[in-house]
């Protein structure tokens, strides 16, 4: 199976890491929030930004009950009263994201350095 993320126009696709906190994992928060986590394993988490400063963020968890031998069930687990921005990272230690424009082939380009622009420069 593969997770893909889905906006409108989909003018950029990438992918993303991270690295799980010292303090608390994905299972943990569920707990934290009430969850059954007899029911719902936490096997990934999710966010959707807008230009107008929007946040939803998610955990993606496997349904056990709707799950098969041959087949997992996955949800996006949401909640009513909203993970923030702030929340939702804290979750993590290092989290990056990389897009790149769907023209161009640069989806598969390795990145060969960087360059900092000083206030000076720009």
């Amino acid at each position: 199976m593969i997770m893909k993320a889905n906006v409108q126009h989909h003018d950029f696709f990438g992918a993303a890491a991270a690295d799980i906190s010292d303090n608390t994992d994905l299972q943990k928060f569920l707990e934290s929030k009430k969850v059954d986590t007899t029911r719902y394993e936490a096997v990934g988490a999710g966010f959707y930004g807008g230009h107008e400063g929007s946040f939803s963020g998610f955990i993606i968890c496997k349904d056990k009950q709707k799950s098969t031998e041959d087949r997992d069930h996955i949800i996006r687990l949401s909640f009513e009263e909203a993970i923030t921005k702030d929340e939702f990272f804290s979750l993590f230690k290092r989290f990056e994201v990389l897009i790149a424009s769907k023209d161009g082939g640069y989806g598969i380009a390795e990145v060969n350095g960087e360059l900092v622009i000083s206030r000076d420069e720009a």
